[in-house]
């Protein structure tokens, strides 16, 4: 069997990818080879959420292109993903984080029309009554920033990418990259050869085990991050709350379409790990930082609780396209650090112009391989949960 490229992976960002590879391409042979079921990593287990706000440039600016993408795919698929914009509130209790909010607003925010709000702590507890905001220096909001549903993202990709003749192979893991030379040859996959001109690496938290069989080490390290969901009551969490107090470990906390209460905390923090398993520690945890934040919480009951991963690169910034000293043919999309549900429509729109036309968009450039071995590092800062 032969195709003109192979996906690995059949997340978001794979998915998004092949669409787009479709869309430009039609009478391409494409297809997409996952190990369990699509979207069984990162892309569903993920808080569904989009904003544009980073403290580096790069990120900001694929973040506000690929928000717009995002937002456009419901007309554009058939599929509504259920978009709400209600904006990020972020909490803050210290000084110095509150001069680096001030400072990105004022030399990177504004200058691409994103700029926030900033809220004293009275005005904050007006129009958010239901917080305990404790010693709070500041608001500041977001009002681009927001929900939409992962699930419909994802499958919409997916339905478009098969409707095209698309190849959507489930619970068939690639075992090998083939290489011949300094070239791509294909995959293996239950032992077979499955040929192709392109191999295009986008397996989330797998990425670097894949890689490295083929002795190339991307600098990824996943980390499993778990969330709950409490019973559903009458809206009124509007935006996405991120609690910055330090004893908070991370806390943030919103409510879905349904009325459910869904949140996280950064603890405890576990790397290395492919596992998507659940810890009391994670529960207390939260129960303690999302209750003392929102006291009404308290009696609400749990309802479920899952674990995802996030693919955590060295500067928390994505991988995309390919090193130069790579076999020719071979690309990657990952390392997205928490970011990938959000940024996986501008990724597939700019791969398939790379992977089809050997064409690096300026907003490509940065989050290229080689920025690690030429030290080029993006550092970005900003990273929820």
């Amino acid at each position: 069997m032969k195709y003109d490229i192979i996906i690995v992976g059949g997340g978001v960002i794979g998915l998004s990818i092949a669409y787009y590879l479709k869309k430009e391409s039609p009478s391409m042979k494409i297809a997409v080879y996952e190990a369990k079921y699509i979207g069984y990593g990162a892309s569903t287990r993920n808080g569904s959420h989009i904003r544009v706000h980073f403290w580096s440039e790069p990120n900001v600016v694929f973040a506000i292109k690929s928000r717009k993408l995002m937002l456009s795919l419901g007309s554009e698929t058939g599929w509504n993903p259920i978009p709400y914009i209600g904006g990020y509130l972020w909490l803050i209790y210290d000084e110095e984080t509150y001069q680096t909010y001030r400072s990105t607003d004022k030399d990177i925010w504004k200058k691409y029309g994103v700029g926030v709000e900033f809220m004293d702590p009275s005005e904050v507890v007006e129009k958010y009554p239901y917080l305990n905001v404790g010693r709070l220096i500041a608001g500041v909001f977001g009002r681009e920033d927001g929900k939409i549903h992962h699930d419909f993202v994802t499958y919409a990709y997916a339905h478009k990418f098969m409707e095209k003749k698309g190849i959507i192979n489930e619970y068939t893991p690639v075992q090998k990259i083939l290489i011949d030379g300094n070239r791509v040859k294909g995959v293996i996959v239950s032992g077979k050869t499955i040929e192709a001109r392109k191999v295009v690496i986008a397996a989330g938290a797998w990425s670097k085990r894949i890689m490295k069989d083929i002795g190339i080490d991307l600098p990824l390290t996943p980390a499993r991050k778990e969330l709950s969901v409490l019973e559903p009551v009458k809206f009124f969490i509007k935006p996405l709350i991120i609690d910055m107090r330090e004893d908070s470990r991370g806390l943030y906390v919103c409510q879905t379409p349904r009325g459910e209460v869904m949140g996280s905390v950064d603890y405890p923090e576990i790397r290395g790990t492919y596992e998507f398993n659940n810890t009391l520690k994670y529960l207390s945890t939260y129960a303690k930082a999302v209750t003392r934040l929102i006291p009404s919480l308290r009696k609400l009951r749990v309802l479920r609780v899952w674990s995802g991963d996030y693919n955590i690169s060295i500067d928390h910034s994505h991988i995309m396209g390919r090193d130069e000293e790579w076999p020719e043919g071979l690309y990657v999309a990952t390392g997205y650090s928490g970011h990938g549900f959000m940024m996986a429509p501008y990724t597939g729109y700019l791969m398939s112009k790379y992977i089809l036309n050997d064409y690096i968009h300026r907003d490509m450039e940065p989050f290229l391989p080689n920025r690690f071995r030429e030290g080029k590092l993006i550092k970005e800062v900003m990273v929820i949960g």
